[in-house]
């Protein structure tokens, strides 16, 4: 019996988000996206057997099955990214595998591809396949394409591989990464991460956006180069480490994303902007896709306990966290 074991960070996006997907970035000029790794980890376990057995047991989901061997894994399944990890990698023995993403469900911070990284890191390691981590990065943003039927952001992948705050920049040849210098405690203090409960539906749906991106549709267009523009100032504020000025353009892409797809934010997020506002917050962001999920708000840490205790008056869950400059270990 050998045990392998990895974990892999989830990460709040800064900005550029939608812009990731291919083939958008190409419409517009391959801007950044900008993201930053948060302690909130998805974690995996593994265990051969010596036999062929397949046990895969999902903590946050309440999920187990057993199965015969790999060829008896079904195509379609609730734990499919698992399962079509496992394919790819196709172990010789019997496995015993355990998951679990300290990321609430449809939270918006990227735990469904920190979880992929991290099965990526450890599969590898046990089958000996040795691909490098661009590999793995391509590997799981195409296994979770076929998961979710429509075309994967690149951006989730990165911080959960390399950590840290980051730009993530596809291009015509390839995709770039670069990390900035940010002092890690002093972000954490201007941040606050508010839960709100699992989302009825995505507020944006990616593909839609692409597709009408690439129909000529204007109004998509138009609030896509704003977006663009964000991300672009978005790093030039990351590159100098001005903490302080983040929130200036944090703020305003939320009020185009809101154009974009106003269905991105409930009411119930939207009053906990509202009071989170009204408390000093300087800015606040719904992470992901929206419709549900979790809200990022930049604020003085001087007024964060008063805008913690506000947003839980509210209903909010505030989840504790870090950044961090790690990301897949295994």
């Amino acid at each position: 019996m050998t045990y392998f074991k990895s974990s892999a960070p989830t990460r709040i996006d800064l900005a550029g988000g939608t812009l990731d997907i291919w083939p958008l970035h190409l419409f517009f000029d391959n801007p950044p996206t900008l993201n930053a790794a948060i302690d909130l980890y998805a974690k995996v376990e593994i265990i051969t057997r010596k036999d062929k057995k397949i046990f895969l047991t999902s903590h946050d989901l309440g999920l187990s099955e057993e199965f015969s061997s790999l060829d008896a894994l079904p195509d379609n399944h609730a734990l499919e990214l698992v399962v079509r990890t496992l394919k790819f990698y196709a172990p010789k023995s019997g496995l015993e595998i355990l998951t679990n993403c300290q990321a609430p469900q449809g939270s918006g911070i990227g735990g469904s591809s920190a979880l992929n990284v991290a099965l990526n890191g450890a599969l590898n390691r046990l089958t000996g396949r040795r691909y490098g981590r661009s590999e793995m990065i391509k590997i799981a943003m195409n296994i979770e394409t076929q998961v979710i039927k429509v075309p994967a952001g690149c951006q989730d992948y990165f911080p959960a591989m390399h950590g840290g705050v980051r730009k993530v920049a596809p291009g015509v040849q390839n995709v770039e990464t670069e990390k900035f210098p940010i002092n890690l405690p002093e972000l954490t203090r201007h941040f606050i991460l508010c839960y709100t409960g699992k989302p009825r539906n995505s507020g944006i749906n990616n593909w839609e956006i692409t597709k009408k991106a690439i129909d000529g549709n204007r109004a998509v267009i138009r609030n896509l180069k704003l977006i663009r523009d964000c991300a672009i100032e978005m790093e030039q504020v990351l590159s100098r480490g001005q903490i302080e000025s983040i929130a200036r353009v944090f703020a305003r892409e939320w009020k185009v994303r809101k154009k974009l797809a106003p269905n991105i934010s409930t009411p119930q997020m939207d009053q906990l902007i509202r009071s989170a506002m009204r408390k000093g917050a300087m800015a606040g962001k719904v992470c992901g896709a929206g419709g549900g999920g979790c809200i990022a708000f930049i604020v003085p840490p001087a007024k964060k306990q008063s805008i913690i205790e506000e947003l839980t008056s509210n209903g909010g869950q505030v989840l504790p966290f870090h950044f961090v400059s790690r990301g897949l270990r295994h």
